[in-house]
């Protein structure tokens, strides 16, 4: 699977959308360490990981007007 930026952007929108509906308030920091995992056992991650960082990056700081850091840097 080789998952762009969109791909990952998109989907921590969906699941922050689909969370509106449930009692319990989505986490955005839950969905990327989830996407996270299922990314570390590919083979060749390194690319995936820096798409998802830069997509979760991009959703940060379109919700909370600020930038966030990757501690992979």
């Amino acid at each position: 699977m080789t998952g762009s930026v969109e791909l990952y952007v998109n989907q921590f929108k969906s699941y922050i959308m689909n969370g509106l509906i449930s009692s319990v308030p989505p986490s955005l920091g839950a969905a990327y360490e989830q996407l996270k995992e299922e990314i570390g056992s590919q083979d060749g991650c390194n690319h995936e990981l820096k798409n998802l960082d830069q997509a979760y990056e991009l959703v940060h700081k379109e919700i909370s007007g600020r930038t966030w850091v990757s501690s992979r840097k």
